[in-house]
């Protein structure tokens, strides 16, 4: 748990806490509470993603990947060809991840045009990456 670096106050103590912006002011968070919140969020995050299958982590991984490299909409057809599932397989996965509200969406067409952390969507976001045109935000 303790992957991170400590930082020294003034008099050479160590300062076990983490400081959060709210509104004007710097809040400093007490360790024991925030790890206390990381650590339970790995069990809650465990447990929403329980119901994906290694073909649900495919189809959305190739959706992530599509709609940042091409800022367009990827279709079932291309998932299907691309994956080498059945259009009725894919059409189900979309399903599912679409069902949980946080993992895609598809257009009127069933085209999938929201990928977290990517749209084909115009938008006034954008995510600057390493060696690769900007794309754009959800």
């Amino acid at each position: 748990m303790d992957d991170f670096t400590y930082v020294n106050d003034a008099d050479g103590t160590t300062e076990d806490s983490i400081l959060v912006g709210r509104d004007r002011s710097i809040v400093g968070i007490p360790a024991d509470h925030w790890k206390g919140h990381l650590a339970s969020a790995t069990e809650r995050i465990s447990a929403r993603l329980a119901f994906m299958s290694e073909e649900h982590h495919r189809v959305r991984r190739f959706a992530v990947k599509e709609i940042a490299r091409r800022s367009r909409p990827v279709s079932e057809t291309q998932i299907t060809n691309q994956l080498k599932l059945s259009l009725e397989r894919v059409h189900h996965i979309l399903d599912e991840l679409e069902s949980g509200l946080f993992f895609l969406a598809r257009n009127a067409r069933l085209e999938v045009s929201w990928a977290y952390p990517f749209t084909s969507d115009e938008t006034p976001h954008r995510l600057i990456r390493q060696s690769r045109r900007p794309a754009r935000a959800a």
